[in-house]
């Protein structure tokens, strides 16, 4: 065996391990960082403003929207992600007057430099496969010794006993799920009891999590199905729709979209659950990146993937915006270790 690859096993089985377990008790604590509290408050003002000031300009494209008028969602998506850009610029001062605090607004324009959106690696459809499926792997085991997963399952928890009333098998349904790390951890879970499905649009994704659902024998229906139309799962009844730290990837006009989507079309009721970015997260993640795995592809997109997160307040803004929406209730809330939550239950 080569010396490199002998370095690499030895890693493996010796650092790795270790280091997950340091991964494993981070993970039970919120690691977003001071930055959080210190500016919640002028978040929350900020989110509160916008709404009123573009709810009255979104509200008449919302028929058109849903009716697919191609003019209608191109401006609608642009209104949002003006909203979005509005209120990430909105200043303490501009919301609290002269007796903003000089501190609030430093930690503002410090944390205004955090966000950067830029593509990664693998959203790149020339990527080689074989380095693909290595990132994909690397970040599943990622995943369950950082408790992501768990932090997960706790979010649609209320969703999925809502749907077991009666005594019926409930459907779960992962949109853009990618490989579908989470669709296997939660039929492992759930096991006979909660019926698990996961989608993407590549298929490339989806062929990856349908060997491992077969090495592991587990069952879990993969499909191609686009995120913005989802008559499909209505008609076959999904009680719960998910979408898992994918947010990120999506421009906020059509998170908004896929939100009203959801909702829609779910019995029960969706939720949309992401990391939130914090220059906490993205140093922890950026020294775990660099270790753990020992591939750039992995280091690179978890890096990237932070700077391009939404906080929990402009996910609250997008949702309020979201066209279509049934009679639901719309909760947001945070989940260790970095990770932010709209959970969207339908109202009898």
């Amino acid at each position: 065996m080569p010396r490199a690859s002998m370095l690499s096993e030895v890693l493996r089985r010796r650092f790795d391990p270790a280091l997950e377990a340091v991964m494993r008790k981070l993970s039970r604590h919120d690691v977003r960082g001071p930055l959080r509290a210190a500016l919640a408050l002028h978040r929350n003002k900020a989110m509160r403003r916008t709404i009123e000031r573009f709810a009255p300009a979104v509200a008449p494209l919302e028929h058109a929207v849903l009716q697919g008028d191609g003019a209608a969602i191109e401006r609608f998506d642009t209104l949002v992600a003006e909203a979005v850009t509005a209120m990430r610029a909105e200043r303490p001062r501009d919301l609290d007057g002269d007796g903003g605090s000089r501190l609030t607004e430093l930690l503002h324009a410090v944390d205004a430099r955090l966000y950067r959106d830029r593509p990664e690696l693998m959203d790149d459809p020339s990527f080689p496969e074989d380095e693909r499926t290595h990132a994909l792997d690397v970040l599943d085991r990622f995943n369950h010794c950082t408790g992501i997963y768990e932090t997960v399952k706790a979010a649609i928890d209320p969703l999925v006993e809502a749907a077991s009333a009666g005594g019926k098998r409930p459907i779960v349904h992962d949109v853009a799920a990618g490989h579908g790390g989470l669709s296997l951890y939660l039929a492992e879970r759930f096991g006979e009891r909660v019926a698990i499905e996961a989608s993407d649009l590549r298929e490339e994704y989806l062929a990856l999590g349908r060997a491992q659902a077969a090495e592991r024998g587990l069952s879990v229906r993969f499909s191609v199905e686009d995120a913005l139309a989802l008559g499909g799962l209505e008609e076959r009844g999904v009680d719960v729709i998910t979408c898992t730290q994918a947010i990120h990837h999506f421009p906020p006009g059509m998170i908004a979209r896929m939100m009203g989507e959801a909702a829609r079309r779910a019995r029960v009721g969706a939720c949309f659950i992401d990391g939130e970015r914090s220059y906490t997260s993205l140093g922890l993640v950026a020294l775990v990146g660099a270790l753990y795995g020992r591939t750039y592809t992995f280091y690179y997109d978890a890096v990237t993937s932070i700077r391009r997160m939404f906080y929990e307040e402009e996910l609250a803004l997008v949702a309020a915006l979201a066209p279509g929406m049934p009679k639901v209730r719309v909760e947001t809330g945070i989940a260790p270790p970095s990770h932010v939550y709209v959970r969207i239950t339908r109202e009898s």
